[in-house]
């Protein structure tokens, strides 16, 4: 990176607004502050390269291997963020919100234990969505649907159990039959 690149981007951090769009996360500058429960700790607070800023737990069991618990948020090399939602005991739980090295959100996903349970979208670049499904404990149940860059529907899939039980297509958003 020539000093120019790294001094403009010096200059953007520090002069960026406070972000707080993750329940517990603050984002300010090239700093990190979250709401850690108690009992627990932050690892850091800088932002760095592929780096993951979270809350530990404290204690003595957590002195060997530290236990990720509360919000965890993580960055591209470039300092955008990458992820961001919450730990407990060590797994992810709750609503994730992912997004690419350019800032663009990608995806929403809710877990339990790390498992996808819930809803789960993801979006193109534009902003629109690709898909949405429902997952329960991991497995994709009931309805996904798959949409085109422009918004368009292009597929409906019934899951049961993580197997598709039912798909219907669809041109310009008008179901067609099913072959």
């Amino acid at each position: 990176m020539n000093l120019t690149r790294f001094f403009s981007l010096c200059l953007a951090m520090s002069a960026a607004p406070v972000l707080a769009n993750e329940a517990g996360i603050t984002i300010s500058g090239g700093t990190v502050r979250l709401d850690c429960p108690a009992g627990t700790v932050q690892n850091t607070t800088k932002i760095s390269k592929d780096t993951a800023v979270f809350c530990r737990k404290t204690g003595k069991q957590a002195a060997n291997e530290p236990t990720r618990h509360g919000p965890y948020v993580a960055f591209w090399p470039n300092g955008q963020k990458q992820a961001a939602g919450q730990t407990k005991d060590g797994f992810q739980v709750g609503r994730w919100t992912f997004w690419d090295a350019n800032g663009v959100k990608t995806g929403e996903t809710e877990f339990l234990r790390d498992n996808y349970n819930g809803a789960r979208i993801e979006y193109y670049a534009n902003g629109n969505k690709k898909t949405e499904q429902q997952w329960v404990n991991g497995k994709r149940e009931g309805l996904a649907v798959a949409y085109s860059e422009d918004g368009q529907k292009v597929a409906e899939m019934h899951y049961q159990g993580d197997r598709m039980v039912k798909e219907q297509r669809f041109v310009n958003g008008k179901p067609v039959a099913n072959k």
